[in-house]
């Protein structure tokens, strides 16, 4: 199954939506965290199929996108792993920004989140 590239980049700007690069390097952290639970929860994400990409999507498997669905604790303590590596000096850009718009897509708060539940400030 293909998609067009209007659809997979809106589905890929979801706050759920994690690339393969990202959960592979956080169960990384996760598993040296002595968080074995939390990375085989993110192994499980790896093993679905990942999004459907354009017929003329240049890149192979590392390129892979996955909708993810996490209940925010586990999202929180993730986040904690990684602040805590990023703390150690490991080149983790943007891995907190992304578990972060991760937490606040589940929790409603991300302004694009279906379950927005934040007023619009306009």
């Amino acid at each position: 199954m293909t998609v067009d590239w209007a659809t997979y980049r809106s589905l890929c700007d979801q706050g759920n939506v994690l690339s393969r690069y990202l959960l592979a390097c956080t169960i990384d952290l996760l598993a040296a965290a002595d968080e074995a639970l939390l990375a085989q929860e993110l192994q499980q994400v790896l093993v679905a199929d990942p999004l459907p990409k354009p017929a003329d999507h240049r890149a192979g498997a590392a390129a892979d996108f996955f909708i993810v669905e996490l209940e925010p604790v586990m999202i929180r303590r993730i986040l904690t792993v990684v602040l805590a590596a990023r703390k150690t000096g490991r080149p983790l850009g943007g891995f907190a920004e992304a578990w972060q718009e991760f937490l606040d897509w589940q929790t409603g708060v991300h302004p694009r989140s279906p379950g927005n539940r934040v007023p619009d400030r306009q």
